[in-house]
């Protein structure tokens, strides 16, 4: 086997290292004969559903690889839940998280000399972050995911039809329905008391479930790994696929040291490629441009984000996962999960099938066994190529115009804007806070352009998302009739006509800083711009005249978000420190 651990573990009898094993409870001439050293990382917490599992999982990892003849050694992270800090002044410290858990992992897993590692993930920061320290390390391993939730259902209301596919979703977008007047309490009441059963991230193609996505399309987790259910509900042990994808995870691990293939020989440009294109064609969130940026960077491949829009393009939305369809992650599981949507990509020419993945084998060798959309027959999770849910160019696009000098995010999750075009006059917003309340007192009309500022990277800091807003004006019936332009970043639940990470953000200069009340935007997908319609002369005055004041309350030097907002890149580059 490729590089034992010789450095500490195996010169156990050597004094004050007898020592230490001994007091930590470890038996110094066992450690002699271990055959591999290997750390289990992850983000746990009992606070929230999403990475409450974690450390049964770790737990699990740790007995699958005494089993055969390694140790595991546990190194914890800090565990953020968007569910707990959306909305709040605490939402910032969301992405903050990931460059956090990823220094913790990184320090855990050099400062105990183990030589491979097993991530398991969780929300959705923590996806990217169980990649980044891999990539940084390049220490042999592979990522573990604990699970999306498993989803609700209700037998009466429009709700129905949807059988057991509805996730948090639908209760946040019926919440706001109810306070706009438009949905009883009791139907309310029904939702939340069914929506979510038990443990797991956010049930569909949100954040969470596309960066899992991510990282079994990249090669670095097991096929089938992405979609599986967390639990059979609160109550329960984690669910029998999560045991079977960590029994098979350490066996992986153990055929990834024997073969010497190291993270940095998986996730190579194609792999990235392989990457952007599945999340693309499964309606993926915005919000794994940052991440697959950032966790690019960690592997020294040149990506860009002119890149991912040169690649995700020309790729059709083949399956439909909330927020653009009706079904819940699990039900892209029991058809196959992943491997479906990639088999079918694959054959049609999208995927680079030679890239190496953590089974030892490449892509197309993994996806031989997996049913054709033919073999698998009547179903409509996943769409075949030739005839998408939505041609390719309208999922997720980078814009840029004088609005947006570097770049933006467009997500129109499938849908098109009928006109072409969408041209309103701006709403002025700088919180989050004070756009909500405008839109709960009913002054957002349609035909608005809401622009929300001041909650960049540097600028919130810390980039919140503004699902708050795009849940309100999904309740109150404005999905497709008000845009919402914004420094900040969307959730994967957010859907409609959304505009982020514009970039750069206001805080540090940007013209988004400089739009005022009743200025014309026009957002045209088609050309790929954003574009304040206002005289050249007139932005440059503007731009002038601005004193670069920092607006939002202060940060307490050297407090993690105060360090944050000095370190940290535009969205342009990721987000990265």
């Amino acid at each position: 086997m490729a590089d034992t651990p010789k450095s500490y573990w195996n010169s156990a009898r050597e004094g004050l290292r007898s020592v230490e094993l001994r007091a930590a409870g470890f038996d110094p001439a066992a450690a002699e004969k271990l055959n591999a050293v290997v750390t289990v990382a992850g983000p746990y917490t009992n606070a929230h559903r999403c990475n409450n599992r974690v450390r049964r999982i770790a737990d699990l990892l740790v007995e699958a690889i005494a089993r055969r003849g390694g140790q595991g050694l546990l190194v914890g992270a800090p565990a953020v839940s968007d569910a707990l800090t959306q909305g709040t002044a605490h939402a910032g410290y969301s992405l903050a998280s990931r460059e956090l858990v990823a220094d913790c992992i990184e320090t855990g897993h050099q400062a105990q000399h183990a030589q491979a590692m097993i991530v398991v993930s969780g929300c959705d920061k923590s996806g990217a972050a169980a990649l980044m320290p891999l990539a940084r390390t390049n220490a042999f391993g592979l990522v573990v995911y604990p699970g999306t939730s498993s989803p609700g259902r209700v037998d009466s209301g429009p709700w129905a039809a949807k059988g057991e596919n509805l996730t948090l979703m639908d209760y946040a977008e019926a919440r706001a329905g109810r306070d706009a007047g438009r949905i009883s309490d009791d139907v309310v009441d029904k939702l939340e008391r069914c929506i979510m059963p038990g443990s797991g991230t956010c049930g569909a193609m949100f954040t969470a479930n596309t960066m899992s996505t991510i990282a079994e399309a990249i090669g670095m987790m097991l096929p089938r790994g992405a979609s599986h259910p967390a639990d059979y509900d609160a109550a329960s042990d984690v669910h029998d696929d999560v045991k079977a994808q960590v029994r098979a995870s350490v066996d992986a691990l153990y055929g990834l040291m024997a073969a010497g293939l190291r993270p940095r020989d998986i996730m190579t440009p194609q792999a990235f490629e392989n990457a952007i294109v599945t999340a693309f064609a499964m309606g993926g969130s915005t919000n794994f441009v940052l991440h697959l940026l950032a966790v690019a960077r960690e592997a020294g491949v040149p990506l860009t984000i002119e890149r991912i829009q040169a690649v995700g393009e020309r790729v059709p939305l083949i399956a439909s996962l909330q927020p653009h369809g009706p079904y819940a992650m699990v039900s892209l599981h029991r058809l196959g999960g992943v491997p479906v949507v990639m088999k079918e990509l694959l054959e049609h020419g999208f995927l680079h099938g030679g890239a190496m993945t953590v089974t030892g084998r490449t892509l197309a060798q993994n996806l031989r066994a997996t049913p054709t959309l033919a073999q698998l027959g009547t179903q409509d999770v996943v769409w075949p190529v030739a005839r998408p849910i939505a041609a390719a160019g309208n999922h997720i696009s980078v814009l840029k115009g004088n609005l947006a000098p570097e770049s933006a995010v467009l997500k129109l999750s499938g849908k098109t804007l009928e006109r072409g075009v969408f041209r309103g006059m701006a709403r002025v917003f700088e919180s989050e806070s004070d756009t909500l309340q405008a839109i709960r007192a009913g002054n957002v009309r349609p035909g608005s352009v809401v622009v929300v500022r001041n909650v960049g990277p540097a600028g919130a800091p810390g980039m919140p998302e503004m699902v708050m807003l795009t849940i309100e004006l999904q309740g109150r019936g404005l999905g497709e009739q008000v845009a919402l332009i914004t420094d900040g970043r969307f959730s994967g639940v957010s859907h409609g006509i959304l505009v982020g990470h514009v970039s750069p953000e206001a805080a540090k200069g940007g013209p988004i800083g400089i739009v005022r009340e009743g200025d014309a935007i026009v957002i045209d997908p088609r050309a790929r711009t954003l574009t304040l319609e206002l005289d050249p002369t007139e932005i440059a005055r503007r731009l002038a005249s601005r004193d670069g004041s920092r607006v939002g309350p202060p940060l307490r030097p050297g407090s993690v978000l105060d360090k944050y907002a000095r370190l940290v890149s535009s969205a342009h580059y990721g987000c990265v420190l």
